[in-house]
């Protein structure tokens, strides 16, 4: 059985770019990192506590 990707819902504090990161990617050097700037994000919530009430705009970074 299994239970999908463990999100990890960043906002960059330079550019505003809502994004996530899958935990699967966690030892990638990007992970959390925004993919528009490259600045550290701002962890905003993860998959265990309920992805956030706009998590249709937070975009996925494993497409980088």
């Amino acid at each position: 059985m299994t239970w999908g990707i463990y999100w990890m819902f960043y906002h960059c504090p330079d550019c505003g770019k809502k994004f996530k990161s899958g935990a699967d990617m966690i030892t990638e050097p990007t992970f959390g990192r925004c993919p528009v700037c490259n600045a550290e994000g701002v962890l905003i919530g993860e998959s265990k506590e309920g992805y956030p009430a706009d998590a249709e705009d937070y975009e996925d970074t494993a497409e980088y």
